[in-house]
C-alpha cells in the first residue's frame, strides 16, 4: 500500500509544473461550473413545467368557453322552439296516424323547415323530432320508426323531463342495435346528442302536456359528430404527445385525441379528483409517464376537458438551453484553460525566458538580458546568466567593433572610387567642349564644375542633404546638356518634402550619367530623361527613367554583379546595402529599343 502511494506521489512530481498548475486550475474551475449547470437546469426545468401548467389550463379554459358558447346557442334554440306555433299545430293535430304518406312527407318537410330555423349551425350534424307516429327531421342518419321510444336516449330524456340532456358519445348500431351495419363504412358511426321531451308546447294557454297522458310526447333530438372538439382542442395543441380528453362524471368518453378510446369508459385513479375539484391542474402518472393533466368543467354539459401532456414533450424545448449549456459549458471550460495558463505561465514564465536566452545565445546573440522582477531561487539563478552574458559580450566586443570599422573602410574605398571616376570623365567632356565651343561656354562649365568639386572635395560625410545633392546633380547634368548639345532634355519631379531629408552623397549621379552616355549615345535628339522623387509611408523611391536604347536582362545581371569592372551603379548598390540592410538599394527595368527604368528604394532619414 505504501509503496503505491510512493509511486503516485512520484509519478506526480515528474508531471511538469506548468501542466501541474493547469489541472489544477482547470479542476477547480470545471467543478463549479458542472455543479452550476446541473443546478441551472433543474430550476429551468421546474419553471418550464409551471409555465406549461398555468398555459394549458389557460387554454383548456379557453377552449371550453368556446365549446360553452355553442352548447348554450343550442340550449337557447331548444327552448325557442318548443313556443314555435306551427310546431304545435303539427304536433297537436288529432289526425296522426291517420295521415297518408304523401301527407307525412308534407310533414316532414315543414318540420325540417322549422328545425332549420333553429337550429342551422355547422356543428350539427343532424337534428329530429320524433313522435309516436313518424321520425321527423334529418335523412342523414336512419332513425328506425317505432323504435326510438325503447332506446336509451328516450330513457335519458325522460328522466330529465323536459330539460335539455347531453348524452355522451355512443357507437350508433349499439344504441339503435343494428349491428349488421358494424363492418360497415359509416361517417355516422360515433355520435354525441341533445335529446328534450318537448312537453310544454303552448298556444292560446294550452300545455302540450296537459293532453292525453296516453300521447306519446314528442322528443327533441341533435346529434353531433365528436371531431366538433377536434377542430377546438386540436388547434390549441402546444406540445408533441399531448393528448385531449372529454370525459363525463362517469368517466365516459364524449371525445379522445385517440379515436379508439370513443364510446368506451375511462376510470384513471385521478377521474374523482377532478371531478371534485371541476378545474386545475396536477401532475401525476399517466400510463408509467409523469404527465400534466389540466382539466375543466363545462358548465353547459357538465362534461370535463382533460389534457394530458408529458413532462418529457414540455422538456423538448430545454434541449437547446441544454445544448446551450454543453456549449456554454465547453467555452468556460477553454475560458478557464486560458486563465489557468495565463497563471502556471505567470509562474513559470521566468523559466521559460531564461531557457530562450540560452538558446539565443547558443545562437550568438549576446545581447540578451533577462528582467527580474523577483528574489527568489529563480530570481538569482537569471541575474547570474544576465552577469555571465555581460562578460562574454564584453569579450567579444573588441571582435565585434573590428569588423564594424571593416565595414565603414568598404564604404569609405567604394566612396573613394567614385570621386576619381568622376573627374576623369568631367575632364573628358571639358576637352571635348574646348575643342568645339568657344570660350563662354567652357567658363560656365568650369563655374559649374568648380562648384561640384567644392562639394565633393570638402564634404566628407557619406550623407547629405537631398536638396544640395538634387543641386549638384543639376550642375551635372547642366555640362552634360552642353556637351551633348541639347540632343536630351530633363524633367524634374519630386516631392517637396523630400527636403527635409538626408540621403547618400551622390548616388544618382551614376544612374544619370548611364543614361546619358549608353542611353541616347544612338540618338542625335529627343532624348528624353525624366528624374522622380517620392515619399511612401516611411521610405523614399526615386525612379530614373529614359527613352534610350535599354539593356537585355543579362546586361542588367552584368551591371548589377559586383564584380563588374563599371564601378557606377555596382558602386552605388553595394553602399546603399551597406549603409541600410538588404532590403534596400536599386532594381533596374530595361527592354531593348524600350528605355531603362532604374529605381531606388532608401528608408527615410530626416535632418538633425
Amino acid at each position: 500500500m505504501k509503496f503505491s502511494i510512493n509511486k503516485i506521489i512520484n509519478s506526480i512530481n515528474n508531471i511538469r509544473l506548468k501542466n501541474k498548475l493547469n489541472t489544477t486550475y482547470i479542476v477547480l474551475i470545471i467543478v463549479p461550473i458542472v455543479i452550476m449547470s446541473i443546478f441551472y437546469y433543474k430550476i429551468s426545468s421546474d419553471i418550464v413545467i409551471e409555465n406549461a401548467e398555468e398555459s394549458s389550463l389557460k387554454v383548456v379554459k379557453n377552449n371550453n368557453n368556446l365549446i360553452n358558447l355553442k352548447f348554450n346557442k343550442i340550449l337557447e334554440s331548444s327552448d325557442a322552439i318548443t313556443l314555435d306555433t306551427d310546431l304545435y299545430e303539427i304536433v297537436n293535430n288529432q289526425k296522426k296516424s291517420n295521415y297518408s304518406s304523401f301527407e307525412l312527407v308534407s310533414l316532414d318537410k315543414k318540420i325540417n323547415n322549422i328545425l332549420y330555423k333553429y337550429f342551422n349551425y355547422s356543428d350539427v350534424y343532424s337534428d329530429h323530432i320524433i313522435t309516436s307516429y313518424y321520425n321527423f327531421g334529418s335523412s342523414k342518419i336512419p332513425i328506425p320508426n317505432n323504435y326510438f321510444y325503447i332506446s336509451e336516449l328516450y330513457k335519458i330524456a325522460r328522466v330529465s323531463d323536459g330539460t335539455l340532456t347531453w348524452v355522451p358519445t355512443y357507437k350508433f348500431t349499439d344504441i339503435y342495435k343494428q349491428n349488421e351495419l358494424d363492418d360497415t363504412s359509416l361517417e355516422y358511426r360515433y355520435l354525441f346528442s341533445a335529446v328534450k321531451i318537448i312537453n310544454n308546447l303552448n298556444r292560446d294557454s294550452i300545455r302540450f302536456d296537459q293532453l292525453n297522458k296516453d300521447d306519446k310526447k314528442p322528443l327533441l333530438i341533435i346529434n353531433f359528430k365528436p371531431n366538433l372538439f377536434s377542430e377546438v382542442f386540436e388547434s390549441s395543441n402546444q406540445y408533441n404527445g399531448a393528448k385531449n380528453y372529454v370525459l363525463s362524471k362517469q368517466g365516459n368518453v364524449v371525445y379522445s385525441t385517440d379515436m379508439s378510446d370513443l364510446a368506451t369508459v375511462e376510470n384513471p385513479e385521478w377521474l374523482q379528483e377532478i371531478v371534485k375539484d371541476k378545474s386545475g391542474k396536477m401532475i401525476k402518472d399517466v400510463d408509467g409517464k409523469k404527465a400534466i393533466v389540466c382539466f375543466d368543467t363545462m358548465e353547459s354539459t357538465g362534461w370535463i376537458s382533460v389534457s394530458i401532456i408529458p413532462i418529457k414533450s414540455i422538456l423538448e424545448g430545454l434541449n437547446n438551453i441544454r445544448y446551450f449549456i454543453i456549449l456554454f459549458g465547453c467555452i468556460l471550460v477553454i475560458l478557464s484553460s486560458i486563465c489557468a495558463n495565463f497563471i502556471s505561465e505567470s509562474i513559470t514564465r521566468p523559466i521559460d525566458k531564461l531557457l530562450v536566452a540560452i538558446k539565443k545565445m547558443g545562437q550568438g546573440n549576446f545581447h540578451t538580458q533577462v528582467e527580474v522582477k523577483r528574489n527568489d531561487e529563480i530570481g538569482n539563478l537569471i541575474n547570474k546568466f544576465n552577469e555571465m552574458d555581460n562578460k562574454i559580450l564584453n569579450l567579444i566586443e573588441e571582435n565585434y567593433i573590428r569588423r564594424i570599422r571593416e565595414k565603414e573602410a568598404t564604404i569609405m574605398s567604394l566612396n573613394i572610387q567614385l570621386n576619381p571616376h568622376f573627374l576623369y570623365n568631367t575632364l573628358n567632356i571639358i576637352n571635348w567642349i574646348a575643342i568645339e565651343k568657344d570660350e563662354k561656354e567652357i567658363s560656365k562649365m568650369i563655374v559649374n564644375l568648380s562648384s561640384m568639386l567644392q562639394y565633393t572635395a570638402h564634404n566628407n560625410e557619406e550623407i547629405s542633404d537631398f536638396k544640395t545633392d538634387l543641386e549638384w546633380l543639376k550642375k551635372y547634368i547642366f555640362i552634360m546638356q552642353n556637351r551633348f548639345e541639347d540632343k536630351f532634355k530633363v524633367y524634374y519631379d519630386i516631392d517637396e518634402e523630400m527636403d527635409l531629408y538626408k540621403v547618400p552623397k551622390l548616388f544618382l549621379q551614376p544612374f544619370v550619367e548611364n543614361s546619358i552616355i549608353h542611353g541616347f549615345e544612338a540618338m542625335d535628339n529627343g532624348g528624353v530623361l525624366k528624374i522622380r522623387g517620392r515619399v511612401k509611408k516611411l521610405n523614399a523611391c526615386f525612379i530614373i527613367e529614359d527613352n534610350g536604347k535599354g539593356m537585355s536582362k543579362e546586361k542588367i545581371q552584368e551591371i548589377m554583379a559586383k564584380s563588374t569592372k563599371k564601378i557606377g551603379i555596382s558602386n552605388v548598390n553595394s553602399r546603399l546595402q551597406l549603409m541600410y540592410g538588404t532590403e534596400y538599394g536599386v532594381h533596374i527595368k530595361s527592354e531593348v529599343d524600350r528605355g531603362t527604368k532604374i529605381i531606388i528604394k532608401l528608408p527615410l532619414k530626416e535632418k538633425t
